[in-house]
C-alpha cells in the first residue's frame, strides 16, 4: 500500500527541484495542535473541564515557545448576530486570560469570535466553543 506522507514528501522534492528543507511547511510534517473548550448557553466563563482543557493548551503552548496561540471563540445561532459575535469574543477573551493565567505570554496569543456558527438544531452545543490552535494555520492565504 503506498505512504501518501512519503510520496507528497518525494513529489514536492521532485518537482520543486529543492531540498528538504523547501517542505517543511506540509501539512501533515507540522500538525498544528487544537484544543476545544465548551461553554454553557449565554456563558463566557470556563467550568473546570474548560480549565483543564486550558491547562493542556498552555503546557503545549510552553513547549511551543515559537508557536502562535490563536484562540477562536463561537457561539450557536440562537439570539441575534451583533449579540453573538460579542458573546463569541468574551469567550475567546476568557480562554486567553486562562492560558496567560497558566504561563503564556500574552504577546503570542490572537484572539478572534467568530460569531454564531452551524444551523439548527446542530448549532447547539456544538458551537458554543473556543478553539485553541498552537502553530500557525495552514489555510489558505
Amino acid at each position: 500500500m503506498p505512504r501518501p506522507n512519503l510520496l507528497s514528501a518525494a513529489a514536492c522534492l521532485a518537482v520543486a527541484g529543492i531540498g528538504l528543507a523547501g517542505c517543511a511547511d506540509l501539512p501533515f510534517m507540522h500538525p498544528q495542535p487544537s484544543y476545544v473548550v465548551f461553554f454553557a448557553p449565554f456563558k463566557t466563563n470556563l467550568n473546570p473541564p474548560g480549565i483543564a482543557v486550558v491547562a493542556q493548551a498552555a503546557h503545549k503552548a510552553k513547549i511551543d515557545l515559537l508557536s502562535p496561540v490563536t484562540v477562536t471563540g463561537a457561539a450557536d445561532t440562537v439570539g441575534n448576530t451583533p449579540d453573538n459575535v460579542a458573546l463569541s469574543n468574551q469567550r475567546a477573551a476568557a480562554v486567553a486570560a486562562q492560558l496567560v493565567a497558566d504561563g503564556v505570554a500574552p504577546a503570542r496569543i490572537t484572539t478572534e469570535g467568530i460569531g454564531p456558527i452551524g444551523s439548527p438544531p446542530d448549532s447547539k452545543q456544538a458551537s458554543r466553543t473556543a478553539t485553541i490552535v498552537i502553530g500557525r494555520s495552514h489555510a489558505p492565504q
